[in-house]
């Protein structure tokens, strides 16, 4: 008969119960009616993907992104010196077309991953918002009409805006910070 080890005894679980809490407790409500329509190439300078093949990864501690609907993109770590910046959002133009994720750290990826450089001050929050609705334009692409720069650049997105016209990013981080789980973003 074995008895418990004494560090699980002592072991203290983390409290879980308010991983539904928003960042913030502000209420808003999207009303789509005044959003305009912007070109991605007037908001992001995007760029094809780059980096080592998968076959010729080495292990290392740079992302290695790829076109997969799982795991923010991520397949692999890899020795290779980062190709893309951290800051930006990948979208895969092949295999699962229009997956859109926010990376964080600089990276290297396969070409069938694009990557939108923004030229506006981006952080996660906005990222957020910003790949819900790129994710809404999958129906529009599959292996037959592949997303590829061409059309990413002469694709419409439709956001938010503030009274000048120009996007409302800071609408975009108050209404992703006000969504339950935000806390864990």
């Amino acid at each position: 008969r074995s008895e418990i080890p004494d560090f699980i005894n002592k072991a203290e679980m983390p409290n879980y119960s308010n991983l539904s809490e928003p960042l913030n407790n502000e209420i808003i409500q999207l009303d789509t009616s005044n959003w305009k329509a912007f070109r991605y190439d007037d908001l992001f300078n995007i760029e094809r993907g780059r980096g080592p093949r998968k076959q010729d990864l080495e292990n290392g501690v740079v992302p290695f992104i790829t076109s997969t609907d799982t795991n923010n993109g991520l397949i692999a770590y890899t020795n290779y010196i980062p190709c893309h910046n951290g800051n930006t959002i990948s979208v895969n133009r092949n295999g699962s077309v229009g997956e859109a994720f926010y990376q964080e750290e600089p990276f290297c990826s396969t070409e069938d991953v694009h990557i939108f450089n923004p030229k506006f001050k981006i952080n996660k929050y906005i990222a957020m918002f910003l790949i819900t609705l790129i994710r809404k334009e999958k129906y529009r692409f599959n292996y037959g009409r592949k997303w590829g720069i061409d059309r990413m650049n002469n694709s419409i997105i439709k956001l938010p805006v503030k009274n000048d016209g120009t996007p409302d990013y800071d609408f975009m981080e108050r209404y992703i910070k006000s969504l339950p789980y935000s806390k864990n973003i």
